[in-house]
């Protein structure tokens, strides 16, 4: 196996433990939503405001298919990926999924604090945040759930890497 996914709810650390995971494996590390930004010449919120969400997610969905051809690499997907098209079916067939889990405070706290636009939290305040996060899992959840890895820590450790590490041979 030598591509790892990780899948989970927006602002669960995805990027982050993905770049920390393939500096530790030695891997290369492809963020799905920088891909897009390079690929189409837009931020995601200036495509979602643009295009509207469907056509993001066909475009999301063509960027994560280019993996396919990618050797020692972990992906961090957007926090919609798992949940649209085939994705998650994809990603299972291509390599290790890893579902990252943090406790919800905690990616209110990342949220509500970030600089960084999230095109489906514009102008919320943190009991928003909550309950679109609990929305969210609620519809994303099965999908995420079908990961063959779930971290339910806030933070990569030497633990995921060691569970990682076992699972890809």
């Amino acid at each position: 196996m030598n591509k790892i996914y990780l899948v989970g709810l927006p602002a669960s650390g995805k990027s982050t433990t993905a770049a920390w995971l393939a500096q530790k494996l030695g891997w290369n590390h492809w963020d799905l939503d920088d891909a897009i930004v390079r690929e189409y010449g837009k931020s995601v919120p200036q495509l979602f405001m643009d295009l509207g969400e469907e056509a993001f997610r066909n475009m999301e969905r063509d960027e994560l298919r280019k993996t396919q051809t990618l050797d020692q690499v972990v992906v961090s997907c957007g926090g919609g990926t798992a949940a649209y098209f085939d994705n998650m079916a994809f990603m299972t067939s291509h390599g290790l999924t890893v579902y990252l889990n943090p406790d919800r405070t905690l990616i209110v706290d990342r949220i509500a604090e970030s600089r960084q636009q999230r095109p489906l939290f514009f102008g919320l305040e943190r009991p928003q945040i909550q309950a679109k996060l609990t929305e969210i899992l609620e519809s994303r959840g099965v999908y995420y759930s079908q990961a063959k890895l779930v971290w339910n820590r806030s933070e990569p450790s030497e633990m995921l890497y060691f569970a990682v590490s076992q699972l890809i041979g």
